[in-house]
């Protein structure tokens, strides 16, 4: 007879939600890239900053932010063409709801014993 319990003690990954404004140029880019979209591969996400870009030199984004809304229009059920499409037709004035992973700040601890 032989029993294994593993038992697991951890802080579950943490996110942190802010409001990053930026103000581009007539006829420039955000410099970004967007993964993601309900037929995507999830949740639009920052795949890429371009250097130099705008959202680059902001210093505000990095790769792997959730952008959760473009200037107060929700993203989450929105296709990645649109997103695309938004982000490209948005004005000078864009205010991205981002969502970033929190640094971990708490130990795991796993026991396992073997009885």
């Amino acid at each position: 007879f032989c029993l294994f319990l593993c038992l697991c003690f951890g802080v579950e990954d943490l996110r942190g939600v802010t409001i990053v404004e930026l103000i581009k140029k007539e006829g420039s880019t955000l410099g970004l890239t967007i993964s993601g979209g309900t037929d995507k591969d999830g949740k639009p996400r920052v795949s890429n900053l371009r250097p130099g870009g705008l959202a680059a030199r902001s210093d505000q984004l990095n790769v792997g932010d959730y952008i959760k809304s473009v200037n107060g229009i929700n993203l989450t059920k929105l296709r990645h063409e649109e997103i695309i499409s938004l982000l490209k037709n948005v004005g000078e004035r864009v205010v991205l709801e981002v969502e970033y992973e929190l640094p971990p700040s708490g130990r795991r601890l796993t026991i396992v014993l073997g009885l």
